[in-house]
C-alpha cells in the first residue's frame, strides 16, 4: 500500500524540525503562614515549583519522602498531578497527587466515588490530620505541608502568582527558545507547518499498519469509535469496537440507526439490566425499544459483553456520555452509501470542499430533531484530523494538494498546545504564529517531543 509522506525532506523547515529532534536540547521577619490568605491553587503552585516545595516531607506515618518528579500538572478533570514519582523508605512509587486545604476535603469533593481518582498514591493537605483506612485508595501516603511551611521563615503565600502557573514553572528562554528567538514570525509559522506534517506523518503510519492488521473499514471504526471517547474513554471506546466489529454490526442492524444504536450500549454494558425496573433511565433512549433490538442477540455478545463498572462517567458532561456519543456512531455506520465511500475525496471538488463535506458527514444530527448536531464542531474537527485524514493518506486516496493543509479544521488550544507555546515564543507571542489547523498539530508535536 502506498502512502503520503506528509513531511517532505526537501523542505527547509522539514529539515530545521528533524535536526531539532536529533539535537540535544532538553526536552522535558517570622512569619505565620496560617495568616497569610491562600487557596488550594496555591498549594499546587508550591507543589509543582521545585523552588517551593520542601525537600525534607514526611508521611503521616513518619517516613522521609524524596520527591523524583511531582507529576504533571493536571489542567482537566481528574487528579491535580499525574504520574508522579517519589521515593519512600528506599521504594520508588509512581502514581497521582491529588492536593488539598483539609483532609477531608477527599470526602467533601467526592473523590471516593470517581473512579479517575483510583490511582492517586499521595494525599498532600496543608492542614494536619489523617483520614481513616478505606478512605484513600489502598496504598496512598498523607503527607502534611504545614509544619514544613510554618518553618519557613520568608514563606508568604501572598508572593505566589497562581496565575502564572504552571507555566513560569518551565522557564521559557531555554536552549530551545533562543534558538526559535533567531527565526522571524513566517519562519516560526514555518517552522510549526512542518512539526505538524510530521505529526500527521506519524498517525498515518500507525493508521497503515491498522489498516493492515484489521481491515480498511474496520480501522475507520476504530478509530473513530476511540476518538468519541473523548478524554475519558478512548480505550473503552475502541474495545468496544473490536467486540462489536463493524461488518457484524452491519449485518445486525442494517441500515437502522436506532438498531446499532441498541447493539452498541448492549455490547458495552450501558443498558439497564431491567428495561422494566422503576428508577432513573439514560437520557436521548428508549430503554425498552433499545432492550426489543438486543435481547435476541446478547446471547451471542455473552463472552464480549463489557462491564458498566469499566466506563469512567465522573465528571462527565451529560452531552459527552458515552450513550450520546454512541447514537453518532450508529447513524454513521448504518448510512448508504457506506461512509468509508462517503469520505473518499471525489476529483470533481476541492480539497476545501472535501474537508467540508468530512466535516458535516461528522456531525449527524440528533435522533428527533435535526437542528442539534450529537458531534460539536471542535470535535468532529479533533475526529478529522486523528482519524479521517490519516485513513485518506494512508489508503492514497487522491494524492493532498497544497490547499489541503490551509483548509484543515482547527481545534482549540488545549492545554498542552498552550504550554507548548509559551515554552517556544514566551508569553508575548502574536497568536497568528500558531494559528490554523497544522500549526496546532505542529504545537502538539513539539509537546509530544521535548517532553514539555
Amino acid at each position: 500500500m502506498k502512502t503520503f509522506d506528509p513531511l517532505p525532506s526537501r523542505s527547509h523547515s522539514a529539515d530545521l524540525y528533524r535536526r531539532l529532534l536529533r539535537s540535544p536540547v532538553k526536552t522535558v521577619d517570622e512569619p505565620d503562614p496560617t495568616l497569610d490568605p491562600f487557596s488550594e491553587r496555591h498549594l499546587q503552585c508550591v507543589w509543582h515549583d521545585r523552588g517551593l516545595r520542601p525537600p525534607n516531607l514526611l508521611t503521616l506515618r513518619g517516613e522521609s519522602v524524596e520527591i523524583l518528579y511531582p507529576g504533571r500538572w493536571n489542567l482537566e478533570s481528574g487528579p491535580d498531578f499525574l504520574d508522579a514519582e517519589w521515593r519512600v523508605g528506599g521504594r520508588r512509587i509512581r502514581g497521582d497527587v491529588e492536593i488539598h486545604i483539609r483532609p477531608m476535603d477527599w470526602r467533601h469533593h467526592g473523590h471516593g466515588d470517581d473512579p479517575a481518582f483510583r490511582n492517586v498514591r499521595l494525599h498532600v493537605t496543608y492542614d494536619e490530620g489523617e483520614l481513616p483506612p478505606g478512605v484513600l485508595p489502598a496504598e496512598c501516603e498523607q503527607i502534611c505541608l504545614k509544619p514544613v511551611l510554618a518553618a519557613r521563615k520568608h514563606f508568604f503565600f501572598d508572593r505566589i502568582d497562581p496565575e502564572r502557573y504552571p507555566w513560569n514553572a518551565t522557564v521559557p528562554d531555554s536552549e530551545l527558545h533562543d534558538r526559535l528567538a533567531e527565526l522571524d514570525d513566517a519562519q516560526r509559522g514555518d517552522l510549526l507547518e512542518a512539526a505538524g506534517r510530521e505529526r500527521l506523518r506519524r498517525k498515518t503510519l500507525r493508521m497503515g499498519a491498522l489498516i493492515r492488521s484489521a481491515g480498511t473499514a474496520q480501522a475507520l471504526y476504530q478509530t473513530l469509535m476511540r476518538g468519541l471517547g473523548y478524554k475519558a474513554n478512548p480505550e473503552r471506546m475502541e474495545a468496544l469496537s473490536r467486540a462489536l466489529p463493524l461488518s457484524l454490526l452491519r449485518a445486525l442492524a442494517g441500515n437502522r440507526p436506532e438498531a446499532a444504536h441498541a447493539l452498541l450500549l448492549g455490547c458495552g454494558g450501558l443498558l439497564p439490566p431491567d428495561p422494566d425496573a422503576p428508577g432513573p433511565r439514560p437520557p436521548w433512549v428508549d430503554v425498552r425499544r433499545m432492550w426489543d433490538v438486543w435481547w435476541p442477540c446478547q446471547e451471542r455478545f455473552s463472552d464480549n459483553t463489557m462491564s458498566p463498572d469499566s466506563w469512567n462517567l465522573g465528571h462527565c458532561r451529560p452531552g459527552n456520555h458515552p450513550i450520546r456519543r454512541l447514537a453518532a456512531a450508529a447513524r454513521w455506520w448504518t448510512t448508504l452509501p457506506p461512509l468509508e465511500a462517503q469520505l473518499v475525496p471525489s476529483e470533481e471538488e476541492s480539497e476545501t470542499e472535501w474537508v467540508r463535506r468530512c466535516m458535516r458527514l461528522l456531525q449527524p444530527p440528533s435522533p428527533g430533531n435535526r437542528d442539534v448536531r450529537v458531534v460539536g464542531r471542535s470535535r468532529a474537527g479533533a475526529l478529522f484530523l486523528n482519524a479521517v485524514l490519516p485513513w485518506r493518506l494512508a489508503r492514497g486516496h487522491a494524492r493532498p494538494e497544497p490547499s489541503l493543509w490551509k483548509a484543515l479544521p482547527s481545534e482549540p488550544l488545549n492545554a498542552k498546545a498552550r504550554h507548548a507555546a509559551y515554552v517556544l515564543f514566551g508569553p508575548d507571542a502574536s497568536p497568528r504564529i500558531f494559528r490554523g489547523g497544522l500549526r496546532r498539530q505542529g504545537l502538539l508535536q513539539f509537546h509530544e517531543d521535548f517532553g514539555f
